[in-house]
């Protein structure tokens, strides 16, 4: 029971999580976020090699040194109630956590969706009509991303995270 139970809560903040994304028209949504790898994993629990434990919602099939990314970022619910909620992009899945334990220092960025490559990934569009360059030694990585995908833009827009990838590559801003 408490396991469908889990499952009915996560689904239904993943649903307001892509709604809110279709309400912003899917420009870029101010967030903070941290990266680390997984130290260790039993079952639901991981803890991360920064130090800080987390619980996953669902069972993950991720590994050990594996790259997350938590994201965290407020939520309207449809009583108009905010909730801030962290979501853990783990080897392309998309896993809502808890904080169990231990520090964490976050960055801050900017979620968005990558909706067009250009010249083999030379060249990405995001969803609010900014443009990014790839340099040519990220290219093949980008080159076989296939939009639109949930993307993280550093704050100082040097790097954005594909999260269905879980890769980092450099950018910079042409318009």
């Amino acid at each position: 029971m408490k396991k469908s139970l889990a499952g009915l809560v996560f689904c239904v903040v993943l649903l307001c999580l892509s709604r809110q994304g279709e309400l912003t028209g899917q420009g870029l949504q101010k967030v903070e976020y941290l990266v680390d790898s997984i130290l260790e994993k039993e079952g639901e629990y991981i803890r991360l090699l920064g130090g800080s434990s987390w619980i996953l919602a669902l069972p993950s099939l991720a590994l050990i040194t594996e790259e997350v990314i938590i994201i965290f970022q407020e939520i309207e619910l449809q009583n108009k109630n905010r909730v801030k909620v962290a979501v853990a992009y783990i080897d392309g899945e998309e896993i809502l956590v808890k904080h169990a334990g231990g520090r964490y220092m976050t960055q801050t960025g900017y979620l968005t969706t990558v909706i067009e490559a250009l010249n083999e990934g030379a060249l990405l569009r995001l969803a609010n009509g900014l443009l990014l360059s790839v340099p040519e030694y990220d290219q093949y990585y980008t080159g076989w991303w296939l939009p639109p995908y949930k993307a993280l833009l550093t704050r100082n827009m040097l790097y954005l995270y594909n999260l269905k990838k879980g890769k980092r590559v450099w950018v910079s801003s042409i318009k």
